[in-house]
């Protein structure tokens, strides 16, 4: 485990590995680095934007006040296949260290978004090019699929289409491929 002040170049990892879809039993959880000896208020929100005040703003469902840099959200706040974004804020916080004091920047930031989806994608057709049934090449393998449709739309987070990912089995052993 890494030290939140010595996450450096792997803070862009953590961020684009951001679980942005989940299942209905997945934990809702925020982790913030440089956040471990402050407080900071948590917010579980419909809209991507730091509230002024949870209670007077509609798009927010729940403050939490931590001083981790961690909050877990009560997973039963969350209405399946609807997204919601996680924003923590925190004012500059002087630290005392042994010889020098640390000054903490503010915090004001939201997660790019999440949904918890209940259900599979629908099934689609998988189709092989082929000639009366044999693939004539096997070094260069043409599939195509159509039909495959999900409730959730993967690509208000930056995926190409509405399914996240998909995979391709050949023979006895699966090959993954992601889109």
């Amino acid at each position: 485990m890494l030290l939140s002040s010595n996450i450096g170049h792997h803070y862009s990892l953590l961020h684009d590995s951001e679980l942005n879809i989940g299942s209905a039993n997945s934990a809702v959880a925020g982790a913030l680095m440089y956040a471990s000896e402050r407080p900071v208020a948590w917010y579980l929100m419909k809209t991507q934007n730091v509230p002024g005040n949870c209670e007077n703003d509609v798009n927010c469902i729940v403050k939490y006040d931590t001083h981790s840099g961690y909050a877990e959200f009560d997973k039963n706040l969350v209405l399946l296949n609807q997204i919601y974004y996680i924003c923590a804020f925190s004012n500059s916080t002087d630290v005392q260290r042994e010889l020098f004091t640390e000054v903490l920047e503010e915090i004001s930031s939201c997660s790019n978004g999440f949904i918890l989806d209940n259900s599979p994608p629908n099934k689609g057709q998988v189709q092989v090019q082929n000639h009366q049934g044999f693939v004539t090449n096997p070094q260069s393998v043409l599939v195509t699929w159509i039909g495959f449709d999900d409730n959730v739309d993967a690509s208000v987070f930056g995926y190409p289409s509405k399914l996240r990912t998909f995979s391709v089995g050949i023979g006895k052993n699966i090959c993954l491929h992601t889109s």
